[in-house]
């Protein structure tokens, strides 16, 4: 299997030169969190939703975007794409054809391709016990720093009998919407003497795994009102039945219960990824 039997030929991109709106209008279009940038065709940088929180006084998407990005071939297997996920903070690779981007290929890519492949090989080898978990009655802005502190990308929610009842994950501690406020914000105002529930307090940082922003003051409201419905594998679970299960639910992590239906462990998707290494073994 090669990157161009994975990766989505269907890119969205950003030219030079261009500026912050233009992107925030692209993200919000589209549905993304990143795209590839382009001068005169070739491809120079890449910018995601988390460069635009980094670097809030700049406008300009020359300053945003992080050049020269780490690319991969067509022809590329898919073990190497796998190994350069797996091993670095990067969750898409541009793909090119020579110089020119003909595709770009993410870890949620990668999963939905396992989820197809009928995988009989038990999830348990690439499950890791450490799992955050809270009570559903907990306030959300608790569970955001219980979430910031043990750098936690997902965190179960448990009702007063010990059962996993919910998920939440930063898609829904730091949502779309609030980025986009927040954003929006920054290129309108300097500051806001206002106190509802969302505002922004000064600029306290909210750090976690795959979004280091500087955020917001969260709700109080319990964190059952916001979190997901549960979901979760057991260890015997098969590689691809817990991949159908991370792509039908959204998830770049799925919790794990044991034999007692106690939470276990958890799944993340870029251990997930990493079968495709060991069945060429």
């Amino acid at each position: 299997m090669k990157a161009i039997d994975v990766m989505n030929p269907r890119v969205i991109y950003a030219t030079l030169p261009s500026n912050r709106e233009t992107l925030l209008q692209m993200f919000k279009e589209y549905r993304i969190s990143a795209v590839p940038v382009l001068k005169d065709g070739k491809l120079v940088g890449i910018v995601t939703r988390k460069d635009l929180l980094r670097k809030i006084d700049e406008d300009q998407l020359a300053l945003l975007m992080t050049p020269n990005p780490v690319t991969v071939n067509v022809d590329d297997s898919i073990e190497k794409v796998v190994k350069i996920l797996s091993t670095t903070p990067f969750r898409r690779l541009p793909v090119l054809d020579r110089e020119k981007l003909v595709g770009i290929i993410t870890v949620r890519d990668i999963v939905k391709k396992i989820a197809e492949m009928n995988l009989e090989i038990a999830v348990k080898k690439y499950v890791s016990p450490q799992i955050v978990c809270v009570w559903e009655e907990t306030p959300l802005k608790v569970v955001g720093e219980v979430m910031r502190l043990s750098n936690a990308e997902i965190c179960g929610v448990l009702n007063e009998n010990d059962e996993l009842v919910g998920i939440v994950d930063e898609k829904i501690m730091l949502s779309e919407a609030l980025i986009e406020d927040f954003l929006i914000r920054s290129m309108h105002s300097s500051s806001s003497d206002t106190d509802d529930k969302w505002s922004w307090d000064g600029m306290r940082d909210l750090t976690v795994r795959y979004f280091e922003v500087s955020v917001v003051k969260l709700p109080k409201d319990p964190v059952k009102k916001f979190m997901k419905p549960a979901d979760f594998v057991y260890p015997q679970t098969s590689i691809s039945k817990c991949a159908k299960k991370m792509v039908t639910d959204d998830l770049d992590c799925i919790p794990v219960l044991d034999h007692f239906n106690r939470v276990a462990g958890i799944v993340k998707d870029k251990e997930l990824i990493k079968v495709l290494l060991d069945v060429q073994k």
